[in-house]
């Protein structure tokens, strides 16, 4: 197997740190807002190189942390009027809802930031101690000049990277431009900073990643280099490279073997972000499409391509998979039946007489060169026509990730036509409750928990609803 290693600019055989262990970390959210396509895109992707990997026979240990501690999370707590903690957890739960819907795999450890503080101040403590770092007025700073390597994932000199930061970010503490923060001052409040020997305040982003790999690194595994470290190719600098510098300076080993980044999803030529307001949230997209559209969108494009998004493409993704769901839909509806369980495991040992190697050594060799997914797909439609080769799709969806047990394949017009009249019939239902006309009200319910529809009300946004079964 062969993954591009953003480290060394390069296609690499993959070998892992530990025999037949691979230890891998996704940067997570920041739960501070429900996550968007851009977010899902990256989850999707490490999903599937996870899934790929335990395929191959590795044993996997998938980390995947939680940034609950950042300005964007305190200042949006503010405008709300409740405590970070709050806001984070809340939001915390709603990525949980969007990852389970999208089919992607739990991570095997999921630190929170605020659970590792004791151990982000030993970390700072020790940078100090061997002049990595130093304090102004309550702020620890990291001193990058110190770091020999510093910019080799950025592939620029550190002369080059401060001829372009200096103009934007002018900072007198520093003793240089290009140091960054460890610790920040904050002031002395329980909801938003904490006690350190510096005084109150609270870890730098960079430093939260490093903290948490190296603690369930030297805890769990006894090692300090991970195989993999992944996430979106707009954090590969200035936050990996930060991570990088910080953790290699104080371990004396890479912080990772091999850096993986996925591209990103843009929007008219620009990235999907929420700073620029022009982004769909999962939830959104939910709304009007089904899961395995998402994941077939994604997969579709290599995964260090970027996606343009645009509804057309989603709607195009959906008749895309339909198509070859509704293939292999009657082979499907008799394996459910038979009560198959469709994991990849289980598959392999219900249908092994069914499989077709060369099919799947066909699957192996794209999946192998740095997970070509659209290669992969492609392949299942050139051969969705041969019945005798069904049983072999199916259980190569299961390893692409495809929830195939959840997916009816059925026509998205009649879908939106049916969320539309149902919708409808709420804004009524609401309407009556509104004027206290409540036989109307209690009417229209009635009627759709006859149809099957649960409904569901709130007391400060309109109600929902969804199927019974």
């Amino acid at each position: 197997m062969k993954v591009f290693n953003n480290l060394t600019n390069q296609l690499e055989n993959f070998e892992t740190v530990q025999e037949n262990i691979v230890t891998m970390y996704s940067c997570g959210p920041t739960v501070y807002d429900h996550s968007h396509i851009g977010h899902a895109r990256s989850a999707l992707t490490w999903d599937l190189l996870a899934r790929y990997l335990r395929y191959k026979g590795y044993e996997v240990h998938w980390m995947r942390n939680i940034t609950n501690v950042d300005d964007k999370i305190i200042n949006r707590a503010k405008k709300l009027d409740i405590s970070p903690d709050t806001l984070s957890r809340e939001f915390t739960y709603e990525f949980w809802s969007d990852m389970s819907t999208l089919n992607v795999s739990w991570p095997d450890f999921e630190p929170r930031a605020t659970d590792y503080i004791e151990e982000m101040i030993k970390f700072i403590e020790a940078l100090i101690e061997k002049d990595f770092a130093y304090e102004v007025n309550g702020d620890v700073y990291f001193k990058v000049a110190r770091h020999k390597h510093y910019g080799q994932l950025k592939k620029q000199s550190i002369e080059q990277l401060k001829e372009g930061i200096a103009r934007v970010d002018e900072n007198d503490k520093k003793e240089d431009q290009l140091d960054f923060a460890l610790w920040k001052a904050f002031p002395d409040d329980p909801k938003t900073s904490f006690k350190s020997p510096w005084g109150f305040g609270r870890p730098g982003w960079h430093l939260e990643c490093s903290t948490m790999i190296k603690s369930i690194l030297e805890l769990k595994f006894n090692v300090q280099t991970l195989d993999i470290h992944s996430g979106g190719d707009d954090l590969m600098f200035p936050h990996h490279e930060n991570e990088c510098a910080q953790s290699e300076c104080l371990t004396g080993k890479p912080l990772a073997k091999y850096w993986m980044h996925n591209g990103m999803v843009m929007v008219n030529g620009t990235k999907m972000s929420k700073s620029l307001n022009n982004f769909m949230t999962i939830k959104g997209a939910l709304e009007e499409f089904k899961p395995n559209t998402i994941r077939y969108f994604c997969f579709a494009t290599h995964y260090k391509r970027q996606i343009n998004f645009t509804n057309e493409a989603l709607q195009s993704a959906e008749n895309g998979f339909n198509k070859l769901f509704n293939q292999i839909k009657k082979r499907l509806d008799y394996l459910k039946n038979k009560g198959v369980t469709f994991k990849a495991s289980t598959l392999k040992e219900n249908l092994k007489e069914q499989l077709e190697q060369a099919l799947i050594s066909e699957f192996e060799k794209y999946m192998d060169d740095d997970l070509s997914s659209p290669q992969a797909l492609a392949l299942l439609f050139e051969n969705v026509n041969d019945q005798s080769k069904h049983d072999t799709i199916i259980y190569l969806l299961s390893i692409l990730g495809f929830d195939l047990v959840n997916h009816d394949g059925g026509s998205q017009n009649n879908s939106k036509a049916v969320d539309k009249l149902v919708k409808t019939l709420l804004e009524m239902r609401d309407n009556a409750r509104t004027n206290k006309d409540f036989a109307t009200s209690d009417k229209i319910r009635d009627s759709l928990t006859d149809a099957g529809i649960i409904v569901k009300d709130f007391r400060d946004k309109p109600s929902a609803w969804s199927f019974s079964n």
